[in-house]
Order: structure tokens, then sequence, then C-alpha cells
């Protein structure tokens, strides 16, 4: 028969066991956690990289494939200066276009698109329950009814 001592020295050993087992799986998944993280970290400054180049090689007076070059040769500056090495061309021209579709989205907020409303052309929620008569308002709903 197990004593009480010898129930808390199994007890003890077991969570030792399971502690191990929890540290070495995070240990292991660790790594991965690393790497997407400085994948994302990398993608987040090509991303910076491209807006900036962007809104420099719109002020440039070169055609659209022109600025494109222009912008991708610049982030590819940025990333070597930084350290960031073999990132691909089509991950560059994505951030581009993000990059050109948010400026362009900006400019049309600064343009003046949105207008004043008057106050009649806004539609203005409806009170429901005031809408019944008062018959129907007051009908007990948990009647049987048949």
């Amino acid at each position: 028969m197990m004593t009480i001592k010898d129930w808390i020295y199994l007890g003890i050993t077991v969570a030792s066991y399971l502690l191990a087992i929890i540290a070495g799986v995070y240990a292991k998944d660790k790594a991965k956690i690393n790497r997407a993280t400085r994948a994302g970290q990398a993608l987040d400054v090509v991303g910076k990289l491209a807006s900036y180049a962007v809104h420099e090689a719109d002020y440039t007076g070169m055609d659209d494939d022109k600025k494109r070059a222009f912008a991708a040769q610049v982030i590819q500056q940025g990333l070597n200066y930084i350290g960031i090495k073999n990132m691909t061309a089509n991950v560059i021209n994505g951030a581009i276009e993000k990059a050109v579709n948010a400026m362009h989205l900006a400019n049309l907020a600064d343009s003046g698109l949105s207008q004043n409303v008057d106050e009649k052309d806004i539609l203005q929620p409806v009170d429901q329950l005031k809408a019944g008569s008062e018959s129907e308002q007051n009908k007990d709903v948990t009647a049987n009814v048949k």
C-alpha cells in the first residue's frame, strides 16, 4: 500500500515529466514562431519602403512603368541597406501595388469627393414599437388564441 509520501513523490515525478514535455514542444515550435515573426516584420518593412518609394516616384514625372521600376529599385536599395536579402520581385511588386492603391484612395479623399448632405436626405431610424396602434401594443401575446 502506498503512503501519502509515495503519492506526493509520484505526483512530483509526473508533473516534472509533463513540464519537460511541454518545454520540449515549446522549444521546437519557438523556432517556427520566430521565423514567422521575422517574416512578418520583413513584410512590414517592405510595405513601409513601398509607401515611401511610391510617393517619391509620383513626384518624378516619369511614366507609370518607369515609376514602378524606380520604386522597385528604391525598395531593393532600402532592403539591402537594412540587411534583408532575397526578397522576391513578386513581394516587392505587390507592395508597390498596395502602396499605389492606398495613395490613390488618399488622394480621392483629399480631393473633396465627399459632400455635405442635407438633413432631410439622411434616413432616420424608425422606432418600430411606436409604429403599431395602441391596441396592438397592449395585446397579450402570451395568450393561447385558437
